[in-house]
């Protein structure tokens, strides 16, 4: 499908009431809803990867998981792996009691290898697993079967959690869907939230997602836009806000965390195209340098910081503020 057809198809259920319904039942028409176990859990596992690589363990740990999405599958990687208590907001209602028995269902096949990617104890998880109220009478017991609490519509500025009561904040592909003042505060509410030394952890895709459905574009195709062109394209269920990776780490540094992960993976072809100069960049862009703007993941780590973990971090040699570590995309 052309971009634009998309973006008009986006755009015009974004207005309409009942558009949001619309959309979902078209998402399952296509197909596009059916669960992806091995995709999903890889994502969750980048997450326990970069708390673990962080020096933090999951085991026993409360997370509060920004952006659910269609399946609970991060939810489920972290009680598997040892989660105390796992709470999920989303804003929008995209999650149901069937979507998510088919989700846990689909799960079964790939126990092994979950347990061998992040080196556990298989008999533990499977016992984990089996114990998921599969056929629960309702989403929120399916759930809380696997030590998970849902809200719908959750608002990650204002979680209504007490202070210092989480271990983990995380997130797969939601941060880039977020307005920068909501992102502010986010990452702010996150701060408050947090236990001291506790974790903001995401991973997102900061490019062009009509690259993923309209091979003619690539994920740098919409930095040629103004702010008042990409309104047309890029609004309502469509929203994606085009910052660049700098600008997700000032957040977070500006809301006190300490970042110890900054990872970007550069897409080659945006990045020849930049340097080559046949893909045009607006003027609101140009202030950054090619490899940020051809940036199509970022993987970050921020800690709640105290005098303490301070001390600890600089006592190891590490550094509180480690520079972009850029990688080429590869796949």
């Amino acid at each position: 499908m052309r971009w634009q057809s998309k973006a008009a198809i986006l755009r015009l259920l974004s207005r309409t009431p009942g558009g949001k319904q619309c959309y979902l039942a078209g998402q399952r028409l296509l197909g596009t809803t059916r669960p992806q176990p091995k995709r999903d859990f890889t994502r969750a596992i980048e997450l326990i990867e970069m708390i673990r690589e962080s020096g933090q363990s999951v085991r026993d740990a409360v997370v509060y998981e920004i952006g659910t999405g269609w399946h609970p599958y991060t939810p489920l990687a972290f009680y598997l792996a040892g989660a105390r208590l796992i709470e999920t907001v989303d804003v929008n209602p995209w999650l149901s009691r069937r979507s998510a028995r088919t989700a846990v269902a689909a799960a079964r096949p790939h126990l092994n290898w979950f347990a061998n990617s992040l080196e556990l104890n298989l008999e533990e998880i499977q016992n984990r697993y089996e114990r998921v109220h599969q056929q629960a009478g309702t989403l929120n017991d399916l759930l809380s079967s696997m030590n998970c609490r849902y809200t719908c519509p959750g608002d990650a500025t204002c979680s209504g959690l007490k202070a210092d009561t989480v271990d983990f904040v995380v997130s797969s592909n939601v941060l880039e869907h977020v307005p920068e003042p909501i992102l502010k505060g986010m990452a702010t509410e996150s701060q408050r939230i947090l236990k001291p030394g506790g974790l903001a952890v995401h991973r997102f895709n900061p490019g062009d997602h009509y690259a993923n459905d309209d091979s003619r574009v690539t994920t740098g195709h919409f930095l040629q836009f103004s702010e008042e062109q990409w309104q047309k394209y890029g609004d309502g269920l469509a929203y994606h806000n085009r910052l660049r990776c700098p600008q997700y780490s000032r957040i977070f540094r500006d809301a006190d965390f300490l970042l110890l992960i900054e990872k970007t993976r550069v897409d080659p072809v945006v990045l020849d195209q930049i340097q080559g100069k046949t893909l045009p960049i607006h003027e609101k862009f140009k202030k950054f340098p090619p490899e940020d703007l051809a940036a199509d993941y970022m993987w970050l780590v921020g800690m709640k910081s105290s005098a303490q973990n301070q001390n600890q971090l600089q006592s190891q040699g590490e550094r509180l503020t480690p520079s972009m570590t850029p990688q080429t995309k590869t796949h």
